[in-house]
């Protein structure tokens, strides 16, 4: 269901914590060497630092910091030419480090709410521009489920999906600044009409071009480019081939997908088999081989 995808989740992150438990624990024994062979006069506290903010990231657990920046402050001592303090100074120390982890924490915790509340503000538009047209509705949020079934079949990273995931959902935003009267024309398009159609990627282009967010993430091509075709013939900037974006060649196959098997306000959807027959055959001419086959593939499985 697409109600069941998480983009920018804290279980996305926390699935990598054991990466770094592992690089915590390669560098811990690193660490404890340079203290004690080689940085003897002095305590090496950077590097009892470094552990600590590392164990922020492996251990989100609270408990499992405060124990771990025990075991960690009593090396710190031990190395320590003046060795160990009071136990005031202990504890101190103790609470310094645990304080290194625990607001490490925080802060990853605090960056995925940002990001989550980021895709919640664009679901919100999405939702907010297929809810003018019941013919349309949901359909920014499939052609953002299947460009993301693509994407892992495609073997592409978890950043890259999830970054496609949200194209999806706003590759069609500029049709805000296209006039009602077009969009839910029953009637076929003229050709003044469709040209104004066909500025829709720019239109959402422009709106949104200036946010940081999606100008670093490839999203940006995905609204541009998702209806550029492989032979040159696509909109707006006419490319061909690999000079479209990955991103946008599979947005352009889940978005027809959709299109096809949806029913619009002048004609019923078409089915399934109709739909992979028409894409099949403009492998080459509107659509990327790779993309289709891995497509293809993911409609099988399901």
């Amino acid at each position: 269901m697409i109600s069941s995808i998480k983009v920018g989740s804290y279980e996305n992150l926390l699935g990598k914590s054991i990466y770094f438990r592992i690089i915590l624990f390669i560098c811990l024994p690193i660490h404890l060497f340079i203290d004690g062979n080689i940085v003897y006069e002095r305590t090496f506290v950077s590097g009892y630092i470094l552990l600590m903010i590392l164990t922020g990231f492996a251990f989100w657990n609270t408990s499992q910091q405060f124990f771990i920046s025990f075991l960690i402050t009593l090396p710190h001592f031990y190395f320590n030419p003046v060795g160990f303090p009071e136990w005031q100074g202990f504890v101190i120390q103790w609470g310094a480090y645990f304080l290194i982890s625990f607001t490490t924490t925080l802060l990853i915790k605090k960056n995925i709410r940002e990001r989550n509340n980021v895709i919640q503000l664009i679901r919100v538009l999405a939702n907010t521009l297929d809810s003018k047209d019941p013919y349309t509705a949901n359909h920014s949020e499939k052609v953002a489920r299947y460009s993301l079934m693509i994407a892992e079949e495609m073997g592409l990273s978890k950043k890259q999906k999830e970054d496609i995931y949200i194209g999806g959902l706003l590759h069609d935003i500029g049709k805000i600044g296209v006039p009602e009267s077009i969009l839910f024309k029953q009637s076929g398009l003229t050709d003044e009409e469709f040209e104004k159609i066909k500025m829709h990627p720019v239109i959402g282009f422009k709106i949104l071009k200036d946010i940081p967010f999606f100008r670093e993430n490839g999203i940006l091509d995905m609204i541009l480019f998702h209806h550029e075709r492989i032979d040159g013939n696509g909109y707006p900037k006419g490319l061909k081939g690999n000079e479209i974006p990955l991103v946008a060649r599979i947005m352009a196959v889940a978005d027809s997908y959709d299109a096809m098997t949806s029913n619009r306000i002048y004609r019923e959807g078409r089915t399934r088999e109709y739909a992979i027959s028409e894409i099949t055959k403009n492998i080459g001419i509107r659509y990327d081989y790779d993309v289709v086959n891995a497509f293809l593939k993911t409609l099988n499985k399901e």
